[in-house]
């Protein structure tokens, strides 16, 4: 039985391989701290969803986009329209932005237009499959269809898809149902026969079944049936699910190991050829459907017997198929063990992230009915690692997988395909739905700490109810040595929302791994994490050169003379105090005056200052100099300006000129080269020279 209240013990096991925080988890130095906000990254991933995934105007989903967001697969399938549907409908209950509504509205109806049957009953798959294959029918499809148009009119009250949802509904009891043996057949042609052409390449039967059809197909006739008091279609689903219990479990070794993926009609066991996926592998996001669906069951008919398998299937996948050495999910295994059809080493190993967010999506149904931290600490758990691992953070969105350590080595390992972003949508969605406390940006300041630094911990934290504490866990270890500090966080009296606690400095080469955690008034909880930053020295001076002289492309008498310069400091971000300009015209001795920030470029500080207007012939010699927090004090190379007159274009003469030779060269803007004193002087003498000749040839226009 699954423990139905909050006092569940956590085995030493569990603790030992989720709590304890894998190399692979650490977010690395060149992280932001802004992983904490599940709601924060819902927004983004519908954001590029719908920026990039989804033509606004007619409503087509397509399928996938490279890791630069170019489409690589436009022609989709239904299940990509459903969960875009699905999470654009969780988008507008964050929002309550009629922009989602509108376009989640048009994808639906262009859902019913590419893959609604008109003749007979039920959808079709996708686009892109020969037309015999893609019209075939499919328990999954239809649940898909149905969940999809329900979500649309749920949101848009104009919209009315009871014919559309009949017709998915239909396919489902009159010709997908299996009323002998019980459950749905894996898939029929269009009109319903069991018939398929010869050249159909499917590795199990189409009258047998397939644990994902099956699951779905129920869990659709669970909701219809309830909300149209229809106790046929509840009885097709008890009789499906009762099937699964009794011919589709799987047992290695005298353990249970989960649901197997497919059976005969019968459900008597399969046989594939050699190196195809055997009937009985265990695929961790079909028995995540098939938690959900069971859920549902207990929920609908108070069976425990769902609950209990439920519980089973879990404890099986956490056994199986979480990774102990990395954490996350595998994709499927094979009595036990990380199992890949192709056999390869590597890939058996991967994580994907349709997988993880499956889970996710499963462990928060399980978090719904049994109000057990356990599982939303593997929520937790999951989402720390995908968010900081498979979220692309140049182009934004999910990728498709990474590596067992949740690397992606190239652009090929990352795209983004749309159903991916959008269970992400649905999975972060519902977390952030159960009214717990929401954390979100938090950071250190500084943040790269220093040995003399005092350190502060912020966080914005925000819940209906009203918050009651929150804490930072934090565990420093200095040499191998570990010390656990728990430290509370106070609200700003100033700014509503923000907490925050400082430490004393701490060591040098001092590692702080941390999760800040908030407790609602309720009682709920919330942990976000983890984090981690290092405390050390800042040896490093600033670096700065010079970015631009203005006026860019022509300087005249009368203009006035602006400088810009960049400062780039390691660590980033550790803060630069100023930066002066160091600066003299002709022979008088340096003047130093301060640069005013001005932007950020990058990782570069942008610096601006205006000398204000020279005469011809004026030389200007100058240098910046800045001091970072640490102390540190850096140089920029020393350069001269000449002002030349009367007004001339600045490339047709070598201007511009530093102690290590910047030059101006005809058609190419400044070029930069070393050279000798001698030759920079020889330069400006040339310089000169090509003035006066410009000057005397421009003589006779003039005068006209």
């Amino acid at each position: 039985m699954l423990i139905t209240d909050s006092d569940i013990t956590v085995s030493p096991d569990y603790v030992g391989e989720v709590h304890e925080i894998p190399t692979s988890m650490s977010l690395s130095q060149d992280e932001e701290f802004n992983m904490s906000s599940y709601h924060d990254f819902a927004y983004a991933a519908v954001d590029v969803l719908v920026s990039n995934l989804i033509n606004i105007t007619d409503g087509t989903v397509f399928h996938a986009g490279n890791a630069n967001w170019e489409l690589i697969q436009q022609l989709s399938s239904l299940a990509d329209y459903y969960w875009t549907i699905l999470a654009l409908s969780r988008a507008y209950e964050m929002s309550n932005n009629v922009t989602y509504s509108i376009i989640l509205s048009r994808a639906a109806e262009r859902m019913v237009d590419i893959f609604l049957d008109p003749i007979y009953p039920g959808f079709y798959v996708n686009e892109y499959s020969s037309f015999e294959a893609r019209t075939t029918k499919r328990p999954g499809i239809q649940a898909y269809a149905y969940w999809a148009l329900e979500a649309a009119e749920s949101v848009n009250a104009s919209l009315d898809f009871t014919s559309e949802k009949g017709s998915a509904l239909r396919c489902l009891t009159d010709i997908l149902y299996d009323p002998v043996y019980g459950g749905f057949y894996f898939f029929v042609m269009r009109n319903g026969s069991l018939t398929v052409p010869e050249y159909f390449f499917e590795i199990y039967p189409n009258d047998g079944k397939r644990l994902d059809h099956l699951v779905l197909g129920a869990a659709a006739l669970y909701d219809a049936g309830t909300s149209m008091g229809n106790s046929t279609m509840i009885a097709i689903a008890e009789h499906a699910v009762s099937f699964m219990l009794i011919e589709m479990k799987h047992h290695y070794d005298m353990t249970f190991g989960g649901l197997r993926l497919a059976v005969a009609r019968n459900g008597g066991p399969l046989v594939v050829e050699e190196g195809l996926r055997p009937a009985h592998t265990v695929v961790t996001d079909i028995n995540a459907m098939a938690i959900r669906t069971l859920l549902k069951g207990y929920e609908l008919t108070g069976n425990s017997t769902y609950l209990d398998t439920a519980d089973d299937v879990f404890y099986a996948l956490l056994r199986d198929s979480w990774d102990t050495q990395s954490g996350g999910w595998f994709a499927e295994t094979l009595d036990g063990e990380p199992f890949d059809p192709t056999n390869d080493k590597d890939v058996k190993y991967y994580k994907y992230s349709e997988i993880q967010f499956q889970m996710v999506i499963a462990l928060e149904r399980l978090y719904e009915i049994t109000d057990s931290q356990l599982f939303l600490q593997l929520i937790i758990d999951t989402l720390d690692l995908v968010l900081a691992r498979l979220w692309e953070p140049v182009d934004e969105g999910f990728v498709r997988n990474g590596n067992q350590d949740w690397l992606t080595p190239d652009e090929e390992w990352q795209i983004h395909y749309t159903a991916v972003q959008a269970q992400a949508i649905v999975a972060l969605e519902q977390i952030w739905s159960y009214g717990l406390p929401i954390i979100s940006n938090v950071r250190v300041a500084p943040t790269n700490p220093r040995p003399d630094d005092y350190i502060d911990f912020i966080a914005i934290v925000l819940d209906g109810d009203g918050v009651d504490c929150v804490y930072v866990n934090c565990t420093l270890n200095v040499d191998g040595n570990e010390t656990i500090m728990i430290l509370e966080l106070y609200e700003n009296p100033h700014v509503g929302g923000v907490y925050n606690n400082s430490i004393s400095p701490l060591a040098d080469n001092c590692r702080v791994n941390f999760i800040v955690v908030a407790n609602d008034t309720l009682g709920k909880e919330f942990s976000a994490g983890s984090y981690f930053f290092i405390v050390r020295k800042d040896t490093f001076d600033p670096s700065i050169t010079l970015r631009a002289i203005n006026p860019a492309n022509e300087v005249k008498v009368g203009d006035d003379v602006i400088i810009d310069m960049n400062t780039y400091e390691f660590p980033l971000h550790s803060g630069v105090y100023y930066c002066e300009l160091w600066w003299y015209v002709n022979q008088a001795p340096f003047i130093p005056v301060n640069m005013t920030p001005i932007g950020v470029d990058g990782d570069n500080v942008v610096w601006r200052i205006n000398l204000g207007q020279f005469h011809g012939g004026d030389r200007l010699t100058f240098f910046a100099r800045s001091e970072d927090e640490s102390g540190n004090i850096g140089e920029s190379i020393t350069y001269q300006l000449t002002i030349l007159g009367p007004p001339i274009t600045p490339i047709s003469a070598w201007q511009l000129l530093t102690l290590v030779g910047l030059v101006s060269a005809p058609g190419v803007g400044y070029l930069w080269a070393r050279s000798r004193k001698s030759n920079y002087r020889r330069a400006q003498r040339e310089g000169k020279k090509a003035a006066k000749r410009k000057s005397r040839r421009r003589g006779p226009r003039r005068r006209r």
